[in-house]
């Protein structure tokens, strides 16, 4: 990390292309994101993630999240407007440039309305809900079906009219995944534990069978976690395997019982028996009538 953190006031270029680093705005263990302004406006804002390349994984990483961007375009899923790779003797970087979202996180919404004790309303929910489940059906509906494989409120930013925008495709990948082995079993497992926060992560990438099949329905376990953290503060699951198998979903009167309902559906231990995300937004539909 110190051999690209830069100070404040300095430049950085992206495909030959000046900005001015206005400040920093998140930091990761490989990565951080800064705000910049183009050299001749300086009104106009954007995000910079900058990745520290140590080893090929990161680079593939990158590679992948790239590939991902320019395949899988929705309004509600972060635009990638411009990438870069750096080379400075011994050191590689990746730079890439998305827009700058002012409003936060929903994590911080969440944790806003959890500290004030003034839950968020169920028609707001549903229409930030509404615009994830757009997102996510634009991963499943490609050919070949992709999964994000890392949903949760830290990665969706608040975006117009209670919307999110749907970010951080460095874990995505093609959706289908076929294990035939004990071996592909245990791989497939730790790349999980790598990739998918364990309070958002399905059942089946706990314990994967030898013989099984992985779809895009992990992303609907996903879906229900973030659902019931938009309602009631957290995630179900405190992220060990035995919480996945038995969530503690809450359900309260402050929500109506479809609502609630509508939370347990996606968190059903069979994936086949969730709803897809195209179920999903019929759903929603109906109850914001």
């Amino acid at each position: 990390m110190g051999n690209i953190l830069c100070f404040y006031g300095e430049t950085v270029n992206v495909n030959g292309v000046v900005y001015y680093v206005d400040k920093e705005i998140g930091e990761g263990a490989f990565s951080f994101v800064q705000l910049v302004s183009p050299k001749k406006s300086s009104d106009e804002r954007f995000a910079l993630k900058r990745v520290l390349i140590q080893l090929p994984e990161h680079e593939d990483m990158i590679r992948r999240e790239i590939k991902c961007h320019e395949v899988i375009t929705n309004k509600y899923i972060m635009k990638l407007i411009d990438h870069d790779i750096v080379e400075d003797g011994d050191r590689k970087e990746a730079r890439l440039l998305f827009p700058y979202h002012q409003l936060g996180s929903v994590q911080e919404m969440i944790e806003v309305a959890t500290i004030t004790k003034n839950p968020l309303k169920e028609d707001v929910i549903l229409q930030l809900f509404q615009s994830l489940c757009e997102a996510v059906n634009a991963f499943h509906t490609h050919k070949p079906a992709y999964a994000h494989r890392d949903i949760k409120p830290h990665n969706m930013l608040i975006g117009e009219y209670d919307s999110v925008i749907l970010m951080d495709l460095g874990s995505a990948r093609e959706a289908i995944v076929n294990i035939t082995s004990r071996q592909e079993a245990l791989a497939f497992q730790e790349l999980c534990a790598q990739d998918c926060t364990a309070a958002y992560r399905a059942p089946e990438m706990f314990e994967v069978p030898s013989e099984c099949v992985i779809t895009e329905k992990t992303d609907i376990w996903a879906l229900g976690c973030t659902l019931h953290a938009l309602a009631y503060g957290d995630s179900p699951c405190d992220g060990s395997a035995l919480a996945a198998v038995s969530p503690n979903i809450k359900s309260t009167d402050i929500y109506t019982n479809e609502f609630n309902e509508l939370i347990k559906s996606q968190l059903n231990i069979d994936p086949e028996q969730r709803p897809s995300a195209q179920d999903l937004l019929v759903t929603i539909k109906e109850l914001l009538k």
